[in-house]
């Protein structure tokens, strides 16, 4: 794996990115409507997947690191879904982290256990 140094500060920034979103939340929506939950919503997916990433980017077999290379091209695949619907900059950061650490967690090769 690329860099754990680099995996772990694009996994912070999605991660407070996904805050930012939750916090967000009750200053956009005067009440809780569906769209407030869909928008709270959102927001712990990418913490969650910020949060997969903090965890398993020192992961040493493929089937884990594959697993993280396809949460965040879901979550890449996400935000580049949401650039339709909302072309603002921070659908663009939010895509280019997680198709970022797409490419960081690509499982090249098997790496051994202690090259952290």
């Amino acid at each position: 794996m690329r860099g754990p140094r680099l995996v772990a500060a694009l996994a912070l920034a999605a991660g407070l990115l996904g805050f930012m979103h939750v916090a967000l939340t009750p200053l956009a929506f005067a009440t809780w409507t569906i769209d407030a939950l869909w928008f709270a919503g959102s927001g712990l997916a990418i913490i969650a997947a910020a949060g997969a990433n903090l965890i398993g980017f020192h992961a040493s077999d493929l089937r884990r690191r594959a697993a993280l290379t396809v949460i965040n091209l879901a979550m890449g695949g996400f935000f580049a879904a949401a650039w339709l619907v909302l072309p603002e900059p921070q659908v663009i950061i939010g895509g280019a982290l997680f198709f970022s650490l797409a490419v960081a967690t690509l499982p090249l090769r098997k790496v051994a256990a202690n090259a952290a």
